[in-house]
């Protein structure tokens, strides 16, 4: 530019016509060069901070490698969100090998109804301390986490050798003693059953009088997304948003009940709550003697058998019981079709005192 500026300057002209008409064009050429010049350094600026805000905004390495493991939000929309995206899957399978450092294990697994067939393929470790006693070839149960990020397996446990085979069972087993009961319904009182919570606790019914109680029958093996891990899922959401209230109630409790007390022990049932992360003050997850549980879910209209050719799963129906703080039964829910937030608003009812139904059984509108 100061190249442009001299030569003007040097430049004679004999009409001042024509000189002032070149120096117009001189200054003219002056202001163009100098626009080119501050446009680029304009845009040498502009792609400096766009750099500098892309290297800011990746993360480093050390940050990409920690596992985003789903935890609790403070915002209920979501926690929602998390909650549709987690999904959990009972699993049989057999070890084919183990990395060394215990990161991944290469299982051959069964099918996994709704989600995968089998094959076998590598699974992340979720807990290392499980595998102490686990070797190739080792037939093993295990759950299986899975969300949008990442997914992870624990909960491992070895297959008992002494399981019998079907051809080992008469042609009407398994079979097991029961007692007769009679149907409970709307405004009866809940009995007084005994019962183990996942911390091997014994625990009775009626240790839930003075709250709403809020009780559904699982098995930590089902395999079918929308049966109990639903169940155990619009639990969990329907816990989060009490919790997330300005004023939450302290006299509500949620109570999942294991229909399947040979296989889901204690050990296990902490194992299968610690995956939804719930708050086990005020959830309760629990098993029984098999005639108290016969007893308590054919009263509820809950009905489970083996499912055809396998010694591990159940083929069942569904009930959610709302029971208030005096231990009447309020509502009795069938299959899986209510809603979290119907649950809630239910719950919050009989907290507060207030009757879903009138004295007839009839429910208020």
């Amino acid at each position: 530019m100061s190249w442009v500026s001299c030569h003007v300057r040097g430049m004679s002209f004999g009409n001042s016509n024509r000189s002032t008409v070149f120096i117009l064009s001189g200054l003219f050429l002056c202001l163009f060069w100098m626009a080119i010049g501050v446009y680029d350094e304009a845009r040498i600026e502009q792609s400096t901070e766009q750099i500098a805000s892309t290297e800011a905004a990746e993360p480093s390495e050390s940050v990409s490698e920690v596992e985003n493991v789903p935890t609790a939000s403070e915002d209920g929309d979501a926690v929602e969100s998390r909650m549709e995206d987690l999904k959990l899957f009972s699993v049989n399978g057999v070890v084919r090998s183990i990395e060394s450092d215990l990161s991944r294990a290469r299982i051959e697994h069964e099918e996994i109804p709704g989600y995968m067939k089998a094959m076998t393929m590598p699974f992340n470790i979720g807990n290392t301390n499980e595998w102490s006693n686990i070797h190739t070839n080792d037939s093993i149960m295990f759950l299986l986490h899975v969300t949008e990020e990442r997914s992870w397996i624990d909960g491992v446990e070895k297959k008992a050798d002494d399981v019998p085979s079907l051809d080992e069972l008469s042609e009407t087993a398994p079979w097991r003693l029961v007692r007769e009961v009679q149907p409970l319904k709307v405004g009866d009182m809940l009995p007084n059953y005994g019962l183990t919570n996942q911390f091997a606790k014994p625990i009775t019914l009626d240790q839930f009088r003075g709250n709403a109680l809020a009780l559904t029958f699982i098995y930590t093996r089902c395999p079918i997304p929308d049966f109990c891990p639903k169940m155990n899922r619009q639990f969990l959401e329907a816990q989060q948003k009490l919790q997330l209230m300005d004023n939450p109630p302290d006299n509500v409790h949620f109570l999942s009940i294991s229909f399947d007390p040979v296989n889901d022990t204690p050990e296990r049932l902490k194992l299968y709550a610690s995956a939804y992360q719930h708050d086990p003050d005020t959830w309760t997850f629990a098993t029984g003697k098999m005639i108290d549980i016969d007893a308590l879910t054919e009263q509820f209209g809950l009905l489970f058998y083996r499912s055809e050719g396998t010694l591990l799963e159940w083929d069942h129906n569904l009930r959610t019981v709302l029971i208030d703080p005096e231990g009447k039964i309020q509502d009795i829910i069938v299959g899986n079709l209510w809603q979290t937030d119907e649950l809630v608003d239910k719950i919050l009812k009989l907290g507060q005192g207030k009757d879903l139904v009138d004295e007839n059984g009839v429910p208020f509108e």
